[in-house]
């Protein structure tokens, strides 16, 4: 963990698998990631220099969320590269769903999407 890294402990969740808030150089790599209460993964209030790669998200409703929504200027900074991801089976949205900011996604594998 970097110097700017904080644990929040498991009381203070909203339901994600992880959640990241104003961070900078993260890298979320080979994981699992499955059947959460809310998201998978959200990268939110200005987090920068986030990779997430190598992941396998499955049987989850909204999967990756770059950007709490168009209301938090701050998310106008995000920086997120989302890439050799595996999602599926059973992911329905947001692979990823971005709110401002930039996000660079390649080389992902959608397995089962029908949407």
């Amino acid at each position: 963990m970097g110097p700017n890294a904080k644990v929040i402990p498991l009381g203070q969740m909203d339901g994600d698998a992880i959640r990241l808030v104003t961070v900078k150089k993260v890298w979320i790599d080979h994981n699992t990631l499955y059947e959460c209460q809310d998201g998978l993964l959200d990268v939110t209030r200005g987090s920068t220099g986030v990779t997430v790669s190598n992941n396998w998200f499955r049987n989850q409703d909204k999967v990756v969320l770059l950007g709490h929504n168009d209301g938090h200027l701050t998310d106008k900074n995000i920086k997120v590269i989302v890439i050799f991801n595996h999602f599926g089976p059973n992911c329905n949205q947001r692979m990823p769903r971005v709110h401002h900011g930039y996000a660079h996604v390649a080389n992902n594998f959608y397995q089962g999407w029908e949407q």
